[in-house]
């Protein structure tokens, strides 16, 4: 049964489980549009504030995987205030229509993120914000002055880091911003890491406005070199508040060209987040490998917007920044999960957890 705060029943998914989003944005050729799903929301789990109060708090969630038979990991964001850099892993079962089937994920491990020599993290040093299975290994993206991409054993011992490219590496005038970097973080079926920026790199723009959207970068790495493309997030919604923030929070490979986007955005006067899933492509946008600076000339990638839960007013999503396929259920259809960070923020903000079922 799929549980709302204090283990009550959401009970939205009866009301508008049946929405169904689905709308183009214009940003490539019609010939290169988005394949993707339709989406409709199913269910809500509110796990219960200090679920694992010690020996480390379970919070700061901000990126989950499905590593298989029903397992799942979740790493925390939490820069050493609760414990050191961490991740979860946990059984969520889940009925055949896409309903959570306990009141709460079942904890099953958990491990750290070490750094080079399996020399633990100080505090500071790490602001986890993805993780995925890449073959017997995790590979976790980390943000912040000094950002990261590793690639670490299941207890979390170190294997190697990816290399940023320079365009992206924290300097004078250039770089990843300290708290927008690489949130998106997904494997491809080839094998491949990749990543997307929260917002522009520093000499690519700034951040999104009420008439445009940032200019997110997608950087795909492999054996035989890098690949990138832009993404332009949507701008600010024009009744919200100048305070009012959005940017990417997660990706999701469907192929090798096709992604789910997580943007992300809060309006710190309204108190609400905006949470919205899109299909995007790199077919027809403008290769930006090696490119140090954006001209503003490039196509972006087109997307598709697959779910907004703007549609369901009665839920408030929370910060999602995490997402990862679920099982096939009834019909066919594939679950998506997506995982709230509740910025250890009790009882203010919440761990949530949500499925929604797309229809390919």
């Amino acid at each position: 049964m799929g549980l709302s705060r204090l283990g009550q029943r959401v009970q939205i998914g009866c009301l508008v489980g049946a929405v169904a989003v689905s709308g183009l944005v214009a940003a490539a050729p019609a010939n290169a549009a988005p394949n993707g799903p339709t989406a409709r929301y199913v269910d809500t789990m509110t796990v219960p504030d200090n679920f694992v109060p010690t020996p480390f708090r379970f919070g700061g969630l901000s990126g989950i995987d499905n590593i298989g038979g029903g397992n799942y990991v979740a790493v925390s964001d939490d820069p050493g205030k609760f414990g050191p850099a961490r991740y979860f892993q946990f059984r969520l079962p889940i009925t055949g229509n896409g309903q959570f089937a306990t009141r709460t994920p079942v904890l099953t491990n958990a491990g750290t993120i070490l750094g080079p020599g399996n020399i633990p993290l100080l505090p500071g040093q790490m602001d986890l914000e993805g993780i995925r299975k890449l073959g017997g290994n995790f590979v976790v993206s980390s943000e912040g002055a000094r950002p990261f991409v590793r690639v670490v054993t299941p207890p979390g011992l170190y294997v190697r880091d990816i290399p940023i490219p320079a365009a992206y590496r924290p300097g004078p005038g250039r770089g990843l911003k300290t708290n927008d970097g690489f949130e998106g973080l997904t494997v491809t079926r080839s094998g491949q890491v990749a990543l997307m920026t929260e917002s522009a790199l520093v000499q690519d723009g700034g951040d999104p406005t009420k008439a445009a959207g940032t200019r997110s970068r997608l950087l795909i790495t492999g054996a035989r070199g890098n690949s990138e493309y832009v993404y332009r997030t949507d701008p600010i919604a024009r009744n919200a508040s100048s305070r009012a923030t959005n940017g990417v929070s997660e990706i999701l490979s469907i192929s090798s060209t096709d992604y789910l986007v997580l943007e992300r955005g809060f309006d710190p006067v309204a108190n609400r987040n905006s949470i919205k899933v899109y299909a995007a492509t790199t077919r027809g946008a403008t290769s930006v490998t090696g490119v140090n600076k954006l001209s503003g000339r490039e196509v972006p990638m087109s997307k598709r917007l697959v779910f907004d839960f703007a549609k369901l007013p009665m839920l408030r999503p929370d910060n999602v920044e995490g997402m990862a396929w679920g099982p096939t259920i009834s019909g066919g259809r594939r679950t998506l999960i997506l995982i709230s960070d509740d910025n250890f923020n009790n009882p203010a903000q919440h761990t949530k957890l949500h499925t929604l079922a797309l229809t390919f």
